[in-house]
């Protein structure tokens, strides 16, 4: 079985599906024979490297929600991300691009550290408040990961990979994509 998911690092809901999936293909008698392939999708292409809003600013003015309301929709997510392992510190988000994380990632497809790698991406936005847009970050992630530093620094130079990036996130916008997390099995069943 293959399984394509588009997310972003900046979603907290594609987080929780990344973990939720890995949660369940570790209680999968058959979780060996799932290939599970990362794929970009930026929810802000235009996002510069950094922000100075919270999230919570960000959400409440983009959604129209009031800072009860913004507050009660992390309390929600941080205990289910907290039924997968998943420690969301929204107050610690730093705001910015993702672009480059995603060619990171791009980079570690279909190698042994590509799930790692996406998982401690999660990790370093929404429990550790990294800044993705930042290299120095990037790099120590793919570092932690397990991926080779000279691979990860390659990966980052210059445009490596932007191409791909742009390929997954056009083929999303074929597909009719429009929200993440997005699932598609053996390219026939989109949840």
């Amino acid at each position: 079985m293959r399984i394509e998911l588009w997310s972003d690092f900046a979603c907290p809901w594609c987080a929780l599906g990344v973990y939720r999936l890995s949660a369940a293909l570790g209680q999968f008698e058959h979780a060996d024979e799932v290939t599970v392939v990362h794929r970009a999708f930026e929810l802000d292409p235009h996002a510069p490297a950094r922000r100075d809003q919270t999230m919570a600013e960000v959400l409440a003015r983009k959604y129209g929600m009031s800072p009860e309301q913004v507050r009660a929709g992390h309390e929600r997510l941080t205990a289910l991300g907290r039924e997968v392992g998943m420690d969301f510190q929204f107050d610690r988000v730093q705001l910015g691009s993702t672009f480059d994380a995603h060619r990171l990632a791009q980079a570690a497809r279909g190698t042994a550290v590509e799930d790692a790698l996406v998982k401690q991406l999660f990790g370093a936005y929404f429990t550790e408040g990294k800044l993705l847009s930042d290299h120095d970050v990037l790099l120590a992630t793919a570092t932690s990961a397990g991926m080779d530093p000279d691979a990860a620094a390659a990966a980052l130079a210059g445009g490596a990979h932007a191409a791909d990036v742009r390929t997954d996130e056009a083929t999303a916008q074929q597909l009719g994509i429009t929200g993440v997390p997005h699932f598609v099995i053996n390219g026939k069943w989109a949840i």
